[in-house]
């Protein structure tokens, strides 16, 4: 499948202008900091993607034993889905360039890493036209970044109660929600690929197990990091 400017090129740009606006609102309408700035307009967008992540869930459901990797008929909601997260990415690595630039705030390198994963999966699902459901659905896990939003406003407002709540939900959202969901859908390719998968899905089999494997293992990184800052329970 191609990429043009119609189809593709300019509801990215579209999506990556939305989300673009929506950091330059948080620095100069709610927050001047820039880093609490940052996760409170990642927060925005999270609640967002996280819609979208268990509205995919719902609408693919019916190919949970395929690891919700199928081939989308033209048309389907779900490409349209996935390119406004495609934006979303776009979006927060120009607006870490503009902390860099601006601020002289180095990127998170694990951030990059996450991000750079999920251009890369997201493209060969878009590119292929495959597992536009498999890829929302793991936008369920944007829990954590809107848990990472309301502790920068917790932070803003000044209320210690609400910062460490939002400390804790992160905790349980990595080990409850993220990394469970990440097991489950590597099983899940992984006994597609045993059964056996026709020739042209292969590549897409392929791309979502490594990807799995490596947020598994940013989401362990994540987890000691939290576990530094507070308690588990």
């Amino acid at each position: 499948m191609a990429f043009g400017w119609t189809d593709t090129y300019w509801p990215v740009l579209g999506f990556t202008a939305i989300f673009v606006l929506l950091h330059v609102l948080a620095i100069l309408r709610v927050e001047p900091t820039y880093t609490r700035a940052f996760k409170l307009s990642r927060g925005g967008a999270a609640f967002i993607l996280t819609v979208l992540g268990i509205s995919a869930l719902v609408g693919g459901f019916g190919h949970w034993r395929e690891a919700f990797l199928y081939r989308h008929a033209e048309g389907d909601w779900m490409r349209i889905g996935l390119l406004a997260v495609y934006g979303h990415l776009l979006a927060d690595f120009i607006w870490m360039a503009v902390g860099r630039i601006r601020y002289n705030i180095i990127p998170r390198k694990d951030l990059i890493i996450h991000h750079g994963l999920g251009l890369v999966g997201f493209g060969a699902a878009l590119y292929l036209g495959v597992g536009y459901a498999f890829g929302l659905l793991t936008m369920i896990t944007e829990m954590m970044p809107l848990t990472t939003g309301i502790n920068a406003l917790g932070k803003r407002i000044a209320v210690a109660r609400v910062v460490d709540a939002a400390d804790r939900a992160r905790l349980h959202v990595l080990a409850w929600l993220r990394i469970p969901l990440w097991i489950t859908l590597l099983v899940l390719v992984v006994m597609s690929l045993i059964r056996g998968v026709e020739g042209g899905m292969l590549v897409a089999y392929l791309v979502a197990g490594i990807g799995m494997l490596g947020l598994i293992s940013l989401d362990l990184y994540w987890i000691g990091k939290a576990r530094e800052r507070v308690d588990f329970y």
